[in-house]
């Protein structure tokens, strides 16, 4: 049975709805709440940029087990920033005015290390832009066939249906990575490993759709951030359609 999950991330903001690189703060503050409230606190974690926090959705087999965990994570960050009084914006797109200061997270080094190797015009167009992720749980097979159904047009198409900032994200998104983000065609499973392997592991591929071993999951991260779990759920559909194979 294919399993689905979801990874969410949003901007951090103070009182005044400015972006605030305050991840170093809230994400201890988030990981106490779950924990009161028996839910793992691995769900919830960081980007690069330090102004924004990400959750994660357990791996469901129903679009009803994915807006549950949405909706739980949704109660525990509310909670955790309002301890704060911090709060948060779903945009997936903000002009760079509204960030109070550009920071990377404080937990990675390997994040810092990609911050300090890369110029200014590519640390702001990181820090500027929030996606959903979608997973789908495949096959070595199915990865393949999954990879090499998604070209340009599907990929564009998927890129429309979450698209709420006339294309400002991802193309900010793409000035980041330095690639259009549409996978090569694969032969066999051997191929994509292999490829992955040339990239120095699968958090260094930034191909829209991606194979993710850790996860035994196809990775769709062409949608923009959304308030809606509505909206996400679609994405989810979407993206099962997509994934037909």
């Amino acid at each position: 049975m294919r399993t689905f999950g979801v990874e969410r991330e949003r901007f951090i903001v103070n009182a005044q709805s400015i972006i605030v690189p305050e991840i170093g703060r809230l994400l201890p503050v988030v990981h106490r709440h779950a924990r009161e409230r028996g839910v793992s606190e691995n769900l919830y974690s960081y980007e690069l940029f330090a102004g924004q926090i990400e959750d994660r959705t357990p791996p469901s087999s129903t679009l009803e087990g994915i807006r549950t965990a949405l909706l739980e994570n949704e109660r525990i960050m509310q909670e955790a920033a309002r301890e704060l009084g911090l709060g948060f914006d779903h945009s997936e797109f903000v002009e760079a005015k509204f960030v109070d200061a550009f920071e990377v997270n404080p937990f990675d080094e390997r994040h810092r290390k990609i911050w300090d190797s890369i110029p200014s015009e590519r640390r702001i167009a990181a820090s500027v832009v929030a996606a959903i992720h979608v997973h789908i749980s495949v096959t070595g097979k199915e990865a393949v066939k999954i990879l090499n159904i998604c070209r340009s047009d599907v990929i564009n198409r998927l890129i429309s249906l979450g698209d709420h900032s006339n294309l400002r994200r991802i193309n900010a998104y793409r000035t980041m990575a330095e690639t259009d983000g549409v996978p090569p065609m694969f032969a066999s499973f051997s191929e994509v490993k292999a490829y992955i392997g040339s990239k120095g592991g699968e958090k260094n591929v930034w191909d829209l759709v991606r194979y993710k071993p850790s996860t035994k999951t196809v990775e769709f991260r062409m949608f923009g951030a959304t308030p809606s779990i509505e909206e996400i759920l679609g994405f989810v559909t979407a993206c099962q359609e997509a994934s037909k194979v």
